[in-house]
């Protein structure tokens, strides 16, 4: 049934395809080839979030404007924490998290493995487009782009301008309180321009109650102790889905046109966030002189976070042919956590705290070689560092140990005109990598317009990632119902160290796509082939349970995507989105987990007057397994929101909305919406 849906669909885009219309206003991206190009003549998959989208959405961080986008998933319950119920981290075409590069105007953020805090710590306020690259970018952003890019570029310096956004949101029963404060102010004197924002948000938690029946073992064998006291507690608690979180932020840019070919760049931006919840975990204590490890208790995590990023740039234009741009930014991330137990009173487990340190040098000469060819090519040196004692092989032990990896690059890249219908983009990229072998990777893609509003793209890229610190080393005494250790790791039940090797990736896909007066419309064939994919295995079962990571021989994804958007008149506008993805591991033919089949979206905009506008947006996301042995599956489930703005005056803007307007739950492993959630707000520019 659902490829019976499928294919009508893109039977419909397809014929939608032959309609003949002048152009759209063109949109140029960067992310696909460093180079400013028309999308059109990109090979690569791009999706584009304009301003306008996002404010449509209404969304106040990056997490509320991702979610409604198919074929982009959120995946939960990763984290090696008790916590990993609220913390959720983005993976593209079924790739995985840990395959998404996550990048503000092209430069990565030191933090945790996944980056499952990031989509809340964005502001929405501060962007002026997102741009998402779908499929291997590992020839021009190495390891971690294996899926795709998510390049969020913040807002341009054109203009003498300062905005207020204020924001007020809670779901039907006053909870997931959310108060969003935004102030950003721009502007240029002569030759010199300026940035500056800040941005407080505050979230009240969310949560649901669960039963639980704590359980005393011994913290080295396992065994259990049913005479101690706390072995057999009972009872219900609320178990915390959205985190109480606060986070400010600062931050400026400067920049100075010292000539018209020579511009000189300075970025300065911190944040400082403290989250909270009550999660089901482990937590020791001692017993008359005796350690004991109680597990399935309640505890309380409390986290101290803060990340300071600082970058200088600059581009310098020799000549009309030729150009060179280089950056060098550092990005440190503090984290403090503190878990405490509830039922009882024992030591503060500190184990995941960690100092996370990312040095990097880049640089780019782009030349026009003649009229057909344009290169570009680039080095790039990055230095990763990250002390913690969750890695630490003694997991009484709170003490950091470090592990640092360093990046040796140098790509290039040809962007070729073979006529004025047909172009081309072929790359490769060579990677020194401290702690793996040596990497190599290509990529080849092709456009041809087949009319004045058609076209055909091609797109071949290689990939690779490295395995992270968390994949090696970590050794996490609680996660889901058992333990989780890295690969290197000896421990417990775990006897046996894992020679984890590097994701190796092959992506094929082919579009057609249209593009006129008031039509778009794309469809997308695609297939990923991963070799050595790296995923969560369990073994064991009960007190002896652990899961670690290891390499799945072969692993193919194979999907489509379609897309429409239609003017329908000067008041309404349209869109359809659809995803279908079919993925498999070879070797025992289960699907990956956390993978859904089919996701859809459609929205509808309308404008009731030049003052007044409404947007809807209704999102349907397919059953998905939810473990590696394909035994337990999350149903699926849809969500309906509703938004609209009206402008008082010229520079002032009331909003408002309702999300999950249906009050549709979500399965608890897939994270938990808050139900139905309403909320306002006004923007001010002046």
């Amino acid at each position: 049934m659902k490829k019976n849906i499928l294919l009508s669909t893109i039977v419909c885009f397809s014929i939608l395809n032959t309609a003949n219309a002048q152009n759209l206003g063109e949109i140029t991206v960067s992310t696909a080839t460093k180079t400013e190009k028309s999308i059109d003549g990109v090979s690569a998959s791009v999706v584009v979030i304009t301003q306008k989208d996002i404010q449509k959405t209404g969304a106040s961080t990056l997490d509320k404007i991702l979610k409604k986008i198919p074929s982009i998933n959120a995946q939960f319950a990763r984290f090696p924490h008790p916590s990993s119920a609220s913390k959720a981290a983005i993976s593209l075409r079924g790739v995985g998290a840990n395959g998404t590069l996550i990048l503000i105007d092209g430069k990565r953020l030191s933090g945790e493995t996944e980056s499952p805090y990031e989509m809340t710590r964005i502001s929405a306020s501060m962007i002026e487009r997102i741009e998402i690259v779908k499929g291997s970018m590992s020839t021009l952003y190495g390891s971690d782009a294996i899926g795709g890019v998510i390049n969020i570029i913040t807002k341009k310096i054109d203009k003498n301008i300062s905005t207020l956004d204020m924001k007020y949101g809670a779901n039907s029963n006053g909870d997931a309180k959310n108060k969003n404060i935004n102030f950003t102010t721009s502007g240029k004197v002569d030759t010199f321009k300026y940035r500056v924002y800040a941005s407080y948000n505050n979230t009240t938690p969310f949560s649901k109650s669960k039963s639980y029946s704590q359980i005393a073992t011994n913290p080295n064998s396992g065994a259990v102790i049913a005479g101690d006291a706390q072995h057999g507690v009972a009872g219900d608690f609320g178990v915390t889905y959205r985190d109480e979180a606060t986070v400010k932020s600062i931050g400026t840019r400067f920049e100075n046109d010292f000539s018209d070919n020579f511009t000189l760049g300075f970025d300065l931006n911190y944040f400082l966030e403290k989250r909270n919840g009550i999660y089901l975990g482990n937590a020791k204590y001692v017993n008359a002189g005796t350690p004991i490890l109680v597990k399935q208790t309640p505890i309380d995590s409390r986290d101290e976070n803060r990340r300071l990023d600082i970058s200088t740039d600059m581009n310098y234009f020799i000549n009309d042919d030729l150009s060179i741009d280089a950056k060098i930014y550092r990005s440190y991330y503090k984290k403090r956590n503190y878990t405490n137990a509830i039922n009882f009173t024992g030591p503060t487990n500190t184990k995941f705290s960690a100092n996370v340190t990312f040095d990097t040098f880049e640089s780019n000469i782009k030349y026009g070689l003649n009229e057909n060819n344009f290169i570009t090519t680039g080095v790039e040196y990055r230095k990763e560092t990250r002390d913690s004692s969750a890695i630490n092989p003694v997991p009484s032990s709170s003490e950091f140990i470090r592990k640092t990896a360093k990046y040796k690059s140098l790509f290039i890249q040809d962007e070729i005109a073979f006529s004025d219908t047909l172009n081309a983009t072929i790359g490769a990229r060579y990677d020194n990598i401290s702690s793996f072998d040596n990497k190599v990777t290509l990529q080849a893609g092709l456009v041809k317009n087949l009319s004045e509003n058609t076209s055909i793209r091609a797109n071949y890229a290689q990939g690779y990632r490295t395995p992270d610190v968390a994949e090696l080393f970590v050794v996490a005494p609680s996660f889901k119902d058992g333990k989780r250790f890295g690969a290197d790791v000896i421990f417990g039940p775990k006897t046996t160290a894992y020679d984890l090797k590097p994701e190796q990736s092959q992506t094929f896909e082919i579009s057609l796509s249209n593009r006129s007066e008031s039509t778009s419309s794309q469809i997308t064939i695609f297939n990923n082939k991963i070799k050595d994919k790296i995923e969560l295995v369990s073994y064991g079962a009960g007190a002896a349970k652990y899961y670690t990571s290891q390499n799945l021989e072969k692993v193919d994804i194979k999907g489509a995507e379609a897309s429409l958007s239609h003017e329908v008149n000067d008041k309404l506008g349209v869109a359809l989105n659809a995803t279908y993805l079919k993925s498999e591991d070879e070797s025992t033919q289960k699907e990956l987990s956390f993978t859904p089949n089919v996701s859809a979206s459609f929205s509808a905009n309308y404008d009731f007057t030049s003052k007044f506008s409404t947007n809807l947006i209704l999102r349907y996301i397919g059953k998905q397994y939810t473990d590696s042995s394909n035994t337990t599956k999350a149903d699926a489930y849809n969500l309906v929101d509703i938004s609209g703005k009206y402008e008082v005056k010229k520079n002032v803007e009331l909003y408002a909305g309702v999300d999950n307007i249906f009050d549709k739950e979500l399965d608890t492993v897939l994270g938990s919406n808050v139900g139905v959630y309403y909320f306002t707000g006004v923007k001010v520019s002046f």
